[in-house]
């Protein structure tokens, strides 16, 4: 629980029009109470993380907890402090802790203390004893598939794992995977789209 207290609370960003609106899609599932998959497609810079603090405040206001899964190498200070500034309980896994540091942060999981976890990949497997939502940001990143033993992809985890607790899972990319993008077609998925930036900068250029 060390660091959390440290950082300063911050208040709700306003949303833009389709913020809300993939806001409002996300709180739907969070009420209905069943399992549903949003894919978010947003274009980088459109405020995708702000739309997932916001559904996990009401994940939180319900007595539940979430968990939010990104790329080990978007696991940094400022992806951290970005939560810690928004909730008082925030859990941190990642591959550089020692197993004290690892069992101590899944006991305090475990106590039902936290109400996030942020981590890469096997943050997936945490003891949230009242999962209320599950957010897995990059979903195309192939970091999420383990290729030692044993063998998994996060994101099909997070499926299963989503199912069998009737809760909503969101993933969000600016450049879905094949296999997630064929299922918002086929209409298992709920597809949002993000396609402004924030305060509608201009997109990088690419050459």
């Amino acid at each position: 629980s060390a660091g959390s207290e440290a950082t300063p609370r911050t208040a709700p960003l306003t949303l833009n029009a389709e913020q809300s609106a993939a806001l409002r899609t996300i709180l739907e599932a969070i009420r209905s109470g069943s399992h549903r998959t949003i894919l978010v497609h947003g274009v980088t810079g459109s405020g995708k993380t702000e739309v997932y603090i916001q559904a996990i405040e009401e994940v939180v206001r319900r007595g539940s907890q979430a968990i939010v899964l990104v790329p080990e190498i978007s696991l940094t200070p400022q992806t951290v402090e970005r939560f810690r500034s928004r909730f008082q309980h925030v859990a941190v896994l990642h591959s550089h802790l020692t197993d004290a540091e690892r069992a101590a942060q899944w006991e305090w999981i475990a106590s039902g203390e936290v109400e996030v976890v942020v981590g890469a990949r096997s943050a997936i497997f945490s003891p949230t004893p009242r999962l209320g939502l599950i957010i897995l940001d990059e979903e195309h990143e192939s970091s999420f598939k383990q290729e030692a033993t044993p063998r998994y992809h996060a994101r099909e985890v997070a499926e299963q794992r989503a199912t069998i607790e009737q809760i909503p899972l969101v993933l969000g990319s600016a450049t879905p995977s094949l296999e997630s993008w064929y299922r918002a077609q086929q209409g298992k998925y709920i597809l949002v789209r993000l396609p402004k930036r924030i305060a509608n900068l201009p997109l990088p250029d690419v050459k």
